[in-house]
């Protein structure tokens, strides 16, 4: 018999069929559904490696990626601008394909993927508001309820105003105080349903 006992023979065997049934389990999952893509394209850096982000994929930088803005940034991390300075990329933070150094995290989110992590934690729906094409008029209820909601806009402008120097009006008159106190309820009273 050769050198190897029979147990490492039969851990390797088994370690090679269990990596081959991973692989074939990853090829069937990604071959039913569709890759959704979470962030965006640009670059990051997380436990001491600069990744690359393209079309979803991270790779680990191998070469000098250039961005929008001028910036070059080195597969050691090292982000040169066009005057020369050098700037290590910090632990968690990300370069968006402008240039721009963001929170990996948060600033680096698709608009669908944030769409979709906001569905599953408020249960909201997208709110989608029709616009008239350049050709297409609007009826005149749309124009009334526009002249009316100008009207309170501008009503409500007049009553922060009011409400501002009514706060800040220490040294005034009760005379003053009470005229003011009125113009304030006469544009509340106006503003109810």
């Amino acid at each position: 018999m050769s050198g190897f006992s029979l147990l490492p023979r039969l851990l390797l065997c088994g370690s090679l069929m269990l990596g081959a049934a991973t692989v074939n389990h990853t090829q069937a999952q990604s071959s039913t559904t569709a890759p959704t893509v979470d962030l965006k394209d640009g670059a990051y850096r997380r436990n001491g490696l600069v990744m690359r982000l393209q079309a979803g994929q991270a790779s680990r930088l191998s070469a000098p990626m250039q961005f929008e803005n001028g910036l070059t940034l080195r597969p050691d991390g090292i982000m040169v601008s066009k005057d020369g300075t050098r700037q290590l990329l910090g632990e968690g933070k990300a370069l968006n394909m402008q240039g721009q150094i963001v929170n990996l995290r948060d600033d680096m989110k698709t608009a669908a993927a944030i769409e979709r992590h906001d569905q599953q934690v408020t249960g909201a729906t997208p709110t989608v508001v029709a616009m008239p094409t350049p050709n297409q008029t609007v009826g005149p209820e749309v124009v009334s309820e526009l002249r009316r909601t100008e009207e309170r806009l501008a009503t409500l402008h007049q009553l922060t105003m009011l409400v501002d120097e009514r706060t800040s009006s220490t040294g005034s008159t009760p005379a003053q105080k009470q005229a003011l106190e009125s113009r304030i309820q006469e544009l509340q009273a106006k503003l109810k349903p």
